[in-house]
Protein backbone atom coordinates (compact mmCIF):
# COMPACT_ATOMS: atom_id res chain seq x y z
CA UNK A 1 0.00 0.00 0.00
CA UNK A 2 1.56 3.45 -1.20
CA UNK A 3 1.62 6.49 1.38
CA UNK A 4 -1.77 7.57 0.00
CA UNK A 5 -3.65 4.90 1.11
CA UNK A 6 -3.90 3.56 -2.36
CA UNK A 7 -2.83 -0.19 -3.39
CA UNK A 8 -1.27 -1.77 -6.35
CA UNK A 9 -4.25 -2.51 -8.30
CA UNK A 10 -5.36 1.63 -8.35
CA UNK A 11 -2.32 1.61 -10.29
CA UNK A 12 -2.99 -1.34 -12.78
CA UNK A 13 -3.79 0.58 -15.93
CA UNK A 14 -0.42 2.15 -15.58
CA UNK A 15 1.88 -0.56 -14.42
CA UNK A 16 0.27 -2.78 -17.40
CA UNK A 17 1.22 -0.19 -20.16
CA UNK A 18 4.72 0.95 -19.00
CA UNK A 19 5.83 -2.41 -17.45
CA UNK A 20 5.18 -4.01 -21.03
CA UNK A 21 6.53 -1.06 -22.56
CA UNK A 22 9.63 -1.96 -20.44
CA UNK A 23 10.14 -5.06 -22.33
CA UNK A 24 10.39 -3.87 -25.81
CA UNK A 25 13.89 -2.56 -26.24
CA UNK A 26 14.86 -5.19 -23.49
CA UNK A 27 13.84 -8.04 -26.22
CA UNK A 28 14.95 -6.00 -29.05
CA UNK A 29 18.70 -6.30 -27.38
CA UNK A 30 17.80 -9.89 -26.25
CA UNK A 31 16.83 -11.07 -29.81
CA UNK A 32 20.20 -9.38 -31.66
CA UNK A 33 22.51 -10.82 -29.59
CA UNK A 34 21.16 -14.43 -29.70
CA UNK A 35 19.49 -14.35 -32.83
CA UNK A 36 22.06 -12.42 -34.93
CA UNK A 37 25.60 -12.93 -32.53
CA UNK A 38 26.28 -15.91 -35.04
CA UNK A 39 24.93 -14.46 -38.42
CA UNK A 40 26.95 -11.64 -37.71
CA UNK A 41 30.16 -13.91 -36.80
CA UNK A 42 29.95 -16.03 -39.99
CA UNK A 43 29.12 -13.14 -42.12
CA UNK A 44 31.95 -10.77 -41.03
CA UNK A 45 34.66 -13.02 -40.20
CA UNK A 46 36.16 -16.19 -42.57
CA UNK A 47 36.41 -19.10 -39.24
CA UNK A 48 37.78 -22.29 -40.41
CA UNK A 49 35.32 -25.24 -39.30
CA UNK A 50 37.37 -26.16 -35.91
CA UNK A 51 36.76 -22.17 -35.20
CA UNK A 52 33.03 -22.84 -35.34
CA UNK A 53 32.76 -25.39 -33.89
CA UNK A 54 34.60 -24.09 -30.39
CA UNK A 55 32.59 -20.51 -30.84
CA UNK A 56 29.52 -22.65 -31.22
CA UNK A 57 30.65 -25.08 -27.73
CA UNK A 58 31.45 -21.69 -26.11
CA UNK A 59 28.03 -20.58 -26.64
CA UNK A 60 26.02 -23.77 -25.51
CA UNK A 61 28.26 -24.35 -22.23
CA UNK A 62 28.37 -20.29 -21.33
CA UNK A 63 24.24 -20.64 -21.64
CA UNK A 64 23.99 -23.56 -19.79
CA UNK A 65 26.00 -22.25 -17.15
CA UNK A 66 24.03 -19.15 -17.72
CA UNK A 67 21.00 -21.11 -17.05
CA UNK A 68 22.27 -22.70 -13.68
CA UNK A 69 23.31 -19.50 -12.10
CA UNK A 70 19.71 -17.52 -12.75
CA UNK A 71 18.70 -19.29 -9.28
CA UNK A 72 21.77 -17.51 -7.46
CA UNK A 73 20.58 -14.61 -9.04
CA UNK A 74 17.32 -15.03 -7.97
CA UNK A 75 18.57 -15.20 -4.31
CA UNK A 76 20.35 -12.26 -4.16
CA UNK A 77 17.29 -10.43 -5.92
CA UNK A 78 15.22 -11.93 -2.97
CA UNK A 79 17.42 -10.47 -0.38
CA UNK A 80 18.16 -6.83 -1.85
CA UNK A 81 17.21 -4.07 0.58
CA UNK A 82 16.70 -0.24 -1.04
CA UNK A 83 14.73 2.07 -1.05
CA UNK A 84 14.00 1.49 -4.65
CA UNK A 85 13.07 -1.98 -3.98
CA UNK A 86 14.62 -5.35 -4.67
CA UNK A 87 14.13 -5.58 -8.36
CA UNK A 88 14.99 -1.92 -9.85
CA UNK A 89 18.45 -1.48 -9.11
CA UNK A 90 19.43 -5.02 -10.71
CA UNK A 91 17.09 -3.50 -13.32
CA UNK A 92 18.84 -0.90 -14.12
CA UNK A 93 22.66 -1.94 -13.36
CA UNK A 94 21.85 -4.92 -15.53
CA UNK A 95 20.18 -2.70 -18.36
CA UNK A 96 23.46 -0.03 -18.87
CA UNK A 97 26.23 -2.73 -18.22
CA UNK A 98 24.95 -5.27 -20.68
CA UNK A 99 24.30 -2.42 -23.28
CA UNK A 100 28.34 -1.79 -23.30
CA UNK A 101 28.57 -5.68 -23.86
CA UNK A 102 26.24 -5.94 -26.89
CA UNK A 103 28.43 -2.66 -28.22
CA UNK A 104 31.49 -3.84 -27.57
CA UNK A 105 30.87 -7.25 -29.49
CA UNK A 106 29.14 -6.09 -32.48
CA UNK A 107 31.73 -3.20 -32.92
CA UNK A 108 35.07 -4.53 -32.97
CA UNK A 109 37.06 -5.81 -36.09
CA UNK A 110 39.33 -8.52 -34.37
CA UNK A 111 39.82 -11.26 -36.13
CA UNK A 112 40.92 -15.47 -36.72
CA UNK A 113 41.86 -16.44 -33.03
CA UNK A 114 42.02 -13.19 -31.12
CA UNK A 115 38.58 -12.40 -32.03
CA UNK A 116 37.51 -16.23 -30.65
CA UNK A 117 39.14 -15.39 -27.42
CA UNK A 118 37.68 -11.38 -26.95
CA UNK A 119 33.86 -13.64 -27.68
CA UNK A 120 34.52 -15.43 -24.91
CA UNK A 121 35.02 -12.55 -22.80
CA UNK A 122 32.68 -10.04 -23.80
CA UNK A 123 29.99 -12.98 -23.82
CA UNK A 124 30.45 -14.04 -19.80
CA UNK A 125 30.17 -10.10 -19.42
CA UNK A 126 27.07 -9.97 -21.20
CA UNK A 127 25.74 -13.42 -19.44
CA UNK A 128 26.16 -12.15 -16.24
CA UNK A 129 24.89 -8.71 -16.94
CA UNK A 130 21.73 -9.39 -19.17
CA UNK A 131 20.69 -12.04 -15.82
CA UNK A 132 21.39 -9.23 -13.54
CA UNK A 133 18.33 -7.31 -15.48
CA UNK A 134 16.14 -10.37 -16.57
CA UNK A 135 15.66 -11.46 -13.63
CA UNK A 136 14.85 -8.36 -11.97
CA UNK A 137 12.40 -7.27 -14.99
CA UNK A 138 10.47 -10.75 -14.75
CA UNK A 139 10.36 -10.92 -10.53
CA UNK A 140 8.55 -8.03 -10.30
CA UNK A 141 5.78 -8.83 -12.48
CA UNK A 142 3.46 -10.94 -10.06
CA UNK A 143 4.35 -7.87 -7.31
CA UNK A 144 2.15 -5.48 -10.13
CA UNK A 145 -1.58 -6.92 -9.24
CA UNK A 146 -2.50 -10.53 -7.56
CA UNK A 147 -5.89 -10.72 -9.09
CA UNK A 148 -6.37 -13.36 -11.86
CA UNK A 149 -7.82 -11.56 -14.93
CA UNK A 150 -5.86 -8.63 -14.59
CA UNK A 151 -2.39 -10.96 -14.57
CA UNK A 152 -4.04 -12.05 -17.49
CA UNK A 153 -3.46 -9.52 -19.38
CA UNK A 154 0.13 -7.88 -17.96
CA UNK A 155 0.64 -11.62 -18.77
CA UNK A 156 -0.40 -11.32 -22.13
CA UNK A 157 0.43 -7.43 -22.85
CA UNK A 158 4.24 -8.06 -21.59
CA UNK A 159 4.63 -11.09 -23.39
CA UNK A 160 3.15 -9.34 -26.97
CA UNK A 161 5.02 -6.35 -26.13
CA UNK A 162 8.63 -8.34 -25.71
CA UNK A 163 7.84 -10.44 -28.63
CA UNK A 164 7.29 -7.17 -30.66
CA UNK A 165 10.51 -6.04 -29.56
CA UNK A 166 12.07 -9.51 -30.49
CA UNK A 167 10.31 -9.99 -33.61
CA UNK A 168 11.34 -6.11 -34.58
CA UNK A 169 14.65 -7.05 -34.16
CA UNK A 170 14.52 -10.74 -35.62
CA UNK A 171 12.32 -8.93 -38.84
CA UNK A 172 14.66 -5.21 -39.35
CA UNK A 173 18.27 -6.27 -38.63
CA UNK A 174 18.45 -8.52 -41.47
CA UNK A 175 16.99 -5.61 -43.43
CA UNK A 176 19.98 -3.34 -42.33
CA UNK A 177 22.47 -5.97 -42.01
CA UNK A 178 22.62 -8.31 -45.54
CA UNK A 179 21.84 -6.91 -49.30
CA UNK A 180 21.46 -3.97 -50.76
CA UNK A 181 19.84 -2.16 -47.91
CA UNK A 182 22.72 -2.80 -45.51
CA UNK A 183 24.14 0.13 -43.58
CA UNK A 184 27.03 1.54 -44.94
CA UNK A 185 27.15 -1.07 -47.57
CA UNK A 186 28.26 -3.79 -46.12
CA UNK A 187 28.06 -6.15 -42.69
CA UNK A 188 30.61 -4.92 -40.70
CA UNK A 189 29.73 -1.25 -40.30
CA UNK A 190 25.57 -1.98 -40.13
CA UNK A 191 25.87 -3.89 -37.48
CA UNK A 192 27.90 -1.91 -35.27
CA UNK A 193 25.25 0.83 -36.09
CA UNK A 194 22.31 -1.62 -35.20
CA UNK A 195 23.97 -2.67 -31.95
CA UNK A 196 24.31 1.55 -31.30
CA UNK A 197 20.59 1.82 -31.95
CA UNK A 198 19.79 -1.20 -29.98
CA UNK A 199 21.43 -0.69 -26.75
CA UNK A 200 19.83 3.01 -26.63
CA UNK A 201 16.65 1.47 -26.83
CA UNK A 202 16.98 -1.29 -24.66
CA UNK A 203 18.11 1.80 -21.67
CA UNK A 204 14.85 3.29 -22.52
CA UNK A 205 12.98 1.67 -22.18
CA UNK A 206 14.24 -0.19 -19.43
CA UNK A 207 14.10 3.88 -17.72
CA UNK A 208 10.98 4.37 -18.65
CA UNK A 209 9.86 0.98 -16.84
CA UNK A 210 11.66 1.55 -13.39
CA UNK A 211 10.90 5.23 -13.18
CA UNK A 212 6.79 4.81 -13.95
CA UNK A 213 5.98 1.08 -12.61
CA UNK A 214 4.60 1.54 -8.91
CA UNK A 215 5.20 -2.00 -7.46
CA UNK A 216 3.22 -3.73 -4.10
CA UNK A 217 6.16 -4.00 -1.89
CA UNK A 218 4.50 -4.99 1.28
CA UNK A 219 4.95 -9.28 0.65
CA UNK A 220 8.77 -9.52 1.40
CA UNK A 221 10.43 -12.23 3.59
CA UNK A 222 11.27 -10.86 6.99
CA UNK A 223 14.81 -8.42 7.04
CA UNK A 224 16.20 -11.37 9.24
CA UNK A 225 15.57 -14.32 6.85
CA UNK A 226 18.54 -14.31 4.25
CA UNK A 227 17.68 -17.04 1.41
CA UNK A 228 20.74 -19.10 1.07
CA UNK A 229 21.48 -22.18 -1.88
CA UNK A 230 19.52 -24.47 0.79
CA UNK A 231 16.55 -22.47 0.63
CA UNK A 232 16.61 -22.02 -3.71
CA UNK A 233 16.76 -25.40 -4.27
CA UNK A 234 14.09 -26.74 -1.72
CA UNK A 235 11.46 -24.01 -3.37
CA UNK A 236 12.39 -25.65 -6.94
CA UNK A 237 12.80 -29.47 -5.66
CA UNK A 238 9.65 -29.57 -3.70
CA UNK A 239 7.06 -27.31 -5.98
CA UNK A 240 6.14 -30.16 -8.36
CA UNK A 241 4.02 -28.05 -10.49
CA UNK A 242 7.05 -25.79 -10.89
CA UNK A 243 8.98 -28.70 -12.42
CA UNK A 244 6.74 -29.83 -14.46
CA UNK A 245 5.97 -25.92 -15.90
CA UNK A 246 9.97 -24.93 -16.51
CA UNK A 247 9.80 -28.11 -18.83
CA UNK A 248 6.69 -27.20 -20.92
CA UNK A 249 8.61 -23.90 -20.74
CA UNK A 250 11.91 -25.55 -22.36
CA UNK A 251 10.02 -27.29 -24.83
CA UNK A 252 7.55 -24.04 -25.85
CA UNK A 253 11.12 -21.99 -26.27
CA UNK A 254 12.90 -24.43 -27.95
CA UNK A 255 10.26 -25.02 -30.64
CA UNK A 256 10.13 -21.29 -31.70
CA UNK A 257 13.89 -21.11 -31.81
CA UNK A 258 14.08 -23.67 -34.32
CA UNK A 259 12.44 -21.45 -37.05
CA UNK A 260 14.47 -18.51 -36.06
CA UNK A 261 17.60 -20.33 -36.07
CA UNK A 262 16.91 -21.77 -39.61
CA UNK A 263 14.31 -19.73 -41.51
CA UNK A 264 16.60 -16.82 -42.64
CA UNK A 265 19.32 -18.81 -43.80
CA UNK A 266 16.90 -20.82 -45.90
CA UNK A 267 15.45 -17.63 -47.45
CA UNK A 268 18.93 -16.38 -48.15
CA UNK A 269 19.44 -19.70 -50.09
CA UNK A 270 16.66 -20.14 -51.65
CA UNK A 271 15.49 -16.56 -52.37
CA UNK A 272 19.13 -14.58 -53.01
CA UNK A 273 21.47 -12.73 -50.03
CA UNK A 274 18.73 -9.68 -49.90
CA UNK A 275 17.71 -9.28 -45.69
CA UNK A 276 14.30 -7.48 -47.01
CA UNK A 277 12.50 -10.79 -47.70
CA UNK A 278 13.55 -12.05 -44.14
CA UNK A 279 11.91 -8.96 -43.01
CA UNK A 280 8.61 -9.51 -44.86
CA UNK A 281 8.52 -13.20 -43.92
CA UNK A 282 8.62 -12.46 -40.35
CA UNK A 283 6.23 -9.23 -40.46
CA UNK A 284 3.86 -12.04 -41.15
CA UNK A 285 5.31 -13.66 -38.05
CA UNK A 286 5.22 -10.59 -36.23
CA UNK A 287 1.83 -9.55 -37.40
CA UNK A 288 -0.13 -13.01 -35.82
CA UNK A 289 1.28 -11.58 -32.81
CA UNK A 290 -0.69 -8.35 -33.11
CA UNK A 291 -4.25 -10.88 -34.27
CA UNK A 292 -3.59 -12.35 -31.08
CA UNK A 293 -3.40 -9.42 -28.84
CA UNK A 294 -6.91 -8.28 -30.22
CA UNK A 295 -8.32 -11.93 -29.48
CA UNK A 296 -6.44 -13.45 -26.84
CA UNK A 297 -9.27 -12.10 -24.24
CA UNK A 298 -12.08 -13.26 -26.32
CA UNK A 299 -9.93 -16.77 -26.61
CA UNK A 300 -9.28 -16.80 -22.85
CA UNK A 301 -13.06 -16.57 -22.17
CA UNK A 302 -14.22 -19.08 -25.07
CA UNK A 303 -11.38 -21.62 -23.72
CA UNK A 304 -10.37 -22.99 -20.66
CA UNK A 305 -6.27 -23.32 -20.71
CA UNK A 306 -5.97 -26.91 -21.49
CA UNK A 307 -8.15 -26.09 -24.40
CA UNK A 308 -6.28 -23.18 -25.38
CA UNK A 309 -2.87 -25.04 -25.82
CA UNK A 310 -4.72 -28.09 -27.78
CA UNK A 311 -6.18 -25.70 -29.78
CA UNK A 312 -3.32 -23.65 -30.35
CA UNK A 313 -1.00 -27.08 -31.05
CA UNK A 314 -3.27 -28.03 -33.93
CA UNK A 315 -2.84 -24.31 -35.44
CA UNK A 316 0.87 -24.53 -34.75
CA UNK A 317 1.36 -27.87 -36.67
CA UNK A 318 -1.09 -26.44 -39.52
CA UNK A 319 1.41 -23.91 -39.68
CA UNK A 320 5.09 -25.63 -39.83
CA UNK A 321 3.33 -28.35 -42.11
CA UNK A 322 2.85 -25.30 -44.63
CA UNK A 323 6.78 -24.94 -44.03
CA UNK A 324 7.35 -28.48 -45.35
CA UNK A 325 4.78 -28.37 -47.90
CA UNK A 326 6.33 -24.82 -49.28
CA UNK A 327 9.76 -26.07 -49.12
CA UNK A 328 8.82 -29.41 -51.35
CA UNK A 329 6.00 -29.16 -53.42
CA UNK A 330 4.89 -25.42 -54.00
CA UNK A 331 6.10 -23.84 -57.39
CA UNK A 332 8.68 -21.22 -57.30
CA UNK A 333 6.81 -18.10 -58.42
CA UNK A 334 4.57 -18.34 -55.84
CA UNK A 335 6.52 -20.40 -52.65
CA UNK A 336 7.80 -17.04 -50.77
CA UNK A 337 4.48 -16.20 -50.37
CA UNK A 338 3.00 -19.59 -49.52
CA UNK A 339 5.60 -19.39 -46.59
CA UNK A 340 4.47 -15.59 -45.62
CA UNK A 341 1.17 -16.93 -44.98
CA UNK A 342 2.94 -20.43 -43.37
CA UNK A 343 4.66 -18.04 -40.59
CA UNK A 344 0.84 -16.08 -40.41
CA UNK A 345 -0.53 -19.49 -38.83
CA UNK A 346 2.49 -20.51 -36.82
CA UNK A 347 2.99 -16.86 -35.53
CA UNK A 348 -0.55 -17.28 -34.17
CA UNK A 349 -0.17 -20.77 -33.08
CA UNK A 350 3.40 -20.21 -31.81
CA UNK A 351 2.31 -17.08 -29.43
CA UNK A 352 -0.76 -18.50 -28.27
CA UNK A 353 0.68 -21.83 -27.11
CA UNK A 354 3.21 -19.49 -25.22
CA UNK A 355 0.73 -17.19 -23.75
CA UNK A 356 -1.09 -19.97 -22.30
CA UNK A 357 2.29 -21.70 -21.20
CA UNK A 358 3.57 -18.43 -19.39
CA UNK A 359 0.21 -18.48 -17.42
CA UNK A 360 0.77 -22.02 -16.30
CA UNK A 361 3.80 -21.00 -15.35
CA UNK A 362 3.40 -17.73 -13.32
CA UNK A 363 0.01 -20.02 -11.22
CA UNK A 364 3.23 -22.00 -9.39
CA UNK A 365 3.86 -18.69 -7.30
CA UNK A 366 0.44 -19.06 -6.21
CA UNK A 367 1.04 -22.72 -5.56
CA UNK A 368 4.00 -22.48 -3.29
CA UNK A 369 2.52 -19.74 -1.66
CA UNK A 370 -0.28 -22.55 -0.69
CA UNK A 371 2.19 -25.20 -0.16
CA UNK A 372 4.60 -23.17 1.78
CA UNK A 373 3.04 -19.82 2.54
CA UNK A 374 5.93 -18.22 0.88
CA UNK A 375 5.45 -16.78 -2.28
CA UNK A 376 9.08 -16.80 -3.90
CA UNK A 377 8.27 -14.96 -6.76
CA UNK A 378 12.37 -14.09 -7.56
CA UNK A 379 13.26 -17.46 -6.80
CA UNK A 380 10.30 -18.98 -8.92
CA UNK A 381 10.82 -16.76 -12.08
CA UNK A 382 14.54 -17.45 -12.10
CA UNK A 383 13.52 -20.42 -13.83
CA UNK A 384 11.84 -18.72 -16.97
CA UNK A 385 14.84 -17.61 -18.18
CA UNK A 386 16.59 -20.06 -17.04
CA UNK A 387 14.58 -22.47 -19.39
CA UNK A 388 14.88 -19.88 -22.05
CA UNK A 389 18.71 -20.32 -21.52
CA UNK A 390 18.73 -23.92 -22.13
CA UNK A 391 16.40 -24.26 -24.78
CA UNK A 392 19.38 -21.28 -26.57
CA UNK A 393 22.02 -23.91 -25.37
CA UNK A 394 20.11 -26.51 -27.11
CA UNK A 395 19.23 -24.78 -30.17
CA UNK A 396 23.00 -23.71 -30.59
CA UNK A 397 24.19 -27.45 -30.23
CA UNK A 398 21.51 -28.54 -33.09
CA UNK A 399 22.65 -25.39 -35.03
CA UNK A 400 26.34 -26.26 -35.20
CA UNK A 401 25.64 -30.01 -35.62
CA UNK A 402 23.65 -29.48 -39.10
CA UNK A 403 25.55 -26.34 -40.34
CA UNK A 404 28.31 -28.48 -40.14
CA UNK A 405 27.33 -31.41 -41.68
CA UNK A 406 25.15 -29.33 -44.37
CA UNK A 407 28.74 -27.12 -44.90
CA UNK A 408 27.35 -24.19 -44.23
CA UNK A 409 30.44 -22.85 -43.32
CA UNK A 410 31.69 -22.72 -46.77
CA UNK A 411 28.95 -20.63 -48.08
CA UNK A 412 29.40 -18.30 -44.77
CA UNK A 413 33.17 -17.94 -45.72
CA UNK A 414 32.68 -16.40 -48.96
CA UNK A 415 30.08 -14.46 -48.06
CA UNK A 416 31.92 -12.86 -45.27
CA UNK A 417 35.61 -12.57 -47.48
CA UNK A 418 33.28 -10.54 -49.90
CA UNK A 419 31.79 -8.65 -46.95
CA UNK A 420 35.04 -7.30 -45.55
CA UNK A 421 36.21 -7.04 -49.37
CA UNK A 422 33.25 -4.27 -49.18
CA UNK A 423 34.61 -2.59 -45.82
CA UNK A 424 38.31 -2.12 -46.98
CA UNK A 425 37.11 -0.61 -50.03
CA UNK A 426 34.21 1.78 -48.70
CA UNK A 427 36.27 3.12 -46.08
CA UNK A 428 39.55 3.13 -48.24
CA UNK A 429 36.96 5.22 -50.64
CA UNK A 430 35.79 7.94 -47.80
CA UNK A 431 39.24 8.89 -45.96
CA UNK A 432 40.84 9.27 -49.85
CA UNK A 433 38.38 11.94 -50.93
CA UNK A 434 37.82 10.19 -54.25
CA UNK A 435 35.44 12.09 -56.51
CA UNK A 436 31.76 11.06 -57.26
CA UNK A 437 31.86 9.04 -53.68
CA UNK A 438 28.46 7.89 -54.08
CA UNK A 439 29.29 6.34 -57.16
CA UNK A 440 32.04 4.66 -56.12
CA UNK A 441 30.21 3.40 -52.80
CA UNK A 442 27.11 2.28 -55.22
CA UNK A 443 30.04 0.34 -57.27
CA UNK A 444 31.54 -1.07 -54.65
CA UNK A 445 28.09 -2.47 -52.96
CA UNK A 446 26.73 -3.52 -56.27
CA UNK A 447 30.28 -5.67 -57.04
CA UNK A 448 29.79 -7.28 -53.57
CA UNK A 449 26.29 -8.55 -54.35
CA UNK A 450 27.11 -9.74 -57.99
CA UNK A 451 30.19 -11.52 -55.94
CA UNK A 452 27.65 -13.00 -53.01
CA UNK A 453 24.96 -14.26 -55.42
CA UNK A 454 27.39 -16.12 -57.66
CA UNK A 455 28.22 -18.45 -54.34
CA UNK A 456 24.22 -18.71 -53.27
CA UNK A 457 24.20 -19.72 -56.93
CA UNK A 458 26.53 -22.39 -56.22
CA UNK A 459 24.85 -23.72 -53.02
CA UNK A 460 23.62 -27.51 -53.75
CA UNK A 461 19.85 -27.32 -53.64
CA UNK A 462 19.90 -30.20 -50.64
CA UNK A 463 21.50 -27.64 -48.55
CA UNK A 464 18.10 -25.87 -48.23
CA UNK A 465 15.87 -28.65 -48.60
CA UNK A 466 17.79 -29.89 -45.43
CA UNK A 467 16.94 -26.64 -43.62
CA UNK A 468 13.25 -26.58 -44.23
CA UNK A 469 13.15 -29.86 -42.84
CA UNK A 470 14.55 -28.55 -39.80
CA UNK A 471 12.47 -25.49 -39.05
CA UNK A 472 9.28 -27.34 -39.26
CA UNK A 473 9.75 -30.99 -38.22
CA UNK A 474 11.55 -30.39 -34.86
CA UNK A 475 9.19 -27.63 -33.99
CA UNK A 476 6.17 -29.79 -34.64
CA UNK A 477 8.06 -32.43 -32.33
CA UNK A 478 8.43 -30.50 -29.31
CA UNK A 479 5.18 -28.95 -28.99
CA UNK A 480 3.44 -32.43 -29.35
CA UNK A 481 5.48 -33.21 -26.54
CA UNK A 482 5.23 -30.17 -24.32
CA UNK A 483 0.91 -30.33 -24.86
CA UNK A 484 1.28 -33.79 -23.96
CA UNK A 485 3.70 -33.32 -20.52
CA UNK A 486 1.00 -30.70 -19.97
CA UNK A 487 -1.96 -32.75 -19.78
CA UNK A 488 -0.98 -35.36 -18.13
CA UNK A 489 1.29 -33.65 -14.86
CA UNK A 490 -0.37 -29.59 -14.92
CA UNK A 491 -2.89 -30.01 -12.39
CA UNK A 492 -3.47 -25.63 -11.69
CA UNK A 493 -6.76 -25.31 -13.90
CA UNK A 494 -8.72 -22.04 -13.14
CA UNK A 495 -10.77 -23.82 -10.64
CA UNK A 496 -8.01 -25.49 -8.70
CA UNK A 497 -6.33 -21.64 -8.69
CA UNK A 498 -9.69 -20.06 -7.62
CA UNK A 499 -9.45 -22.28 -4.92
CA UNK A 500 -6.00 -22.08 -3.79
CA UNK A 501 -6.33 -18.26 -3.43
CA UNK A 502 -9.60 -18.77 -1.49
CA UNK A 503 -7.53 -20.59 0.98
CA UNK A 504 -4.91 -18.02 0.98
CA UNK A 505 -6.54 -15.36 1.67
CA UNK A 506 -8.23 -17.48 4.37
CA UNK A 507 -5.21 -18.43 6.16
CA UNK A 508 -3.84 -14.82 5.91
CA UNK A 509 -7.37 -13.71 7.71
CA UNK A 510 -7.21 -16.43 10.29
CA UNK A 511 -3.27 -15.26 10.86
CA UNK A 512 -4.60 -12.14 11.42
CA UNK A 513 -7.58 -12.60 14.07
CA UNK A 514 -4.90 -14.75 16.14
CA UNK A 515 -2.30 -11.61 15.91
CA UNK A 516 -5.52 -9.26 16.89
CA UNK A 517 -6.41 -12.05 19.81
CA UNK A 518 -3.19 -12.73 21.06
CA UNK A 519 -2.79 -8.49 21.42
Amino acid sequence: MSKKGKTVDDYFNRNKWIYSIGGIGRDMSYALFTNYLLTYILFTRSVTDRQFAVISSILVICRIWDGLNDPLMGGIVENTRTRFGKFKPWIMIGCITNGAAVIAMFANRVQGWNFVYLFVALYLIWDITYTMNDIGYWSMMPSLTSRADRRNKIVALSNLFSGLGNLAAVGVVPMLTAGKNAIGGNSITAYAVVAVFVVAMFILCQTLCCAGVKEDRSIKPEKEERIGLKKMFSVIVHNDQLLWATLIVFLSNLSGAMLTAFAAYYIYLKFGYNGTFVTMFTAFYAGAAGILLMLFPTLCKRFRRKQALRASLIVSVIGYAGFLIGGTVIPDSIRFYFLCAAALVTGFGQNWFAMVVMVIFTNTIEYNEYKTGSRDEALIFSLRPFMSKMSSAFQQLIVMIVYLIIGMTGITNQISGYEQEANLLSNAARTQNVPDLTSVLDKIEADKLTKIGDVISSAPPSMALKLSFCMALIPIILLTIAYIVSEKKNKIDEDEYDRMLREIEARKQSKEETAQTGE
